[in-house]
């Protein structure tokens, strides 16, 4: 059986990196309602904050597994490490999600 605390550092790698990519979406979606003039902002909000909320959602899901790894992996605590594993697997069907619902959008 594999040790929990001893992946905990690969969780951590793929949750930052996971957060980043995040960051980088939520930094398209902010950039593209701030492209529609003020009059036209008021017809799309409601499209934009849902993909902002979700993101930024996926986003706490990726850095609170990187923390637990952290956490973890310094307690030296199983659970708190297989924790993150679940965590980070989440955080990536999340982020699966995130880029379904963009492609979805393309028409």
């Amino acid at each position: 059986m594999v040790d929990p605390t001893e992946s905990a550092g690969d969780v951590v790698t793929g949750a930052t990196a996971l957060a980043g990519l995040i960051l980088v979406y939520l930094g398209s979606v902010a950039s593209g309602y701030a492209s529609f003039e003020r009059d036209q902002q008021d017809t799309v909000r409601r499209s934009y904050e849902f993909r902002a909320w979700f993101g930024f959602a996926g986003m706490v899901f990726a850095i609170s597994a990187a923390v637990l790894a952290l956490l973890g992996k310094w307690l030296q605590s199983e659970g708190v490490a297989g924790a993150a594993s679940v965590l980070l697997l989440i955080a990536l069907i999340w982020g699966v999600a995130i880029a379904l619902l963009t492609a979805r959008e393309i028409r």
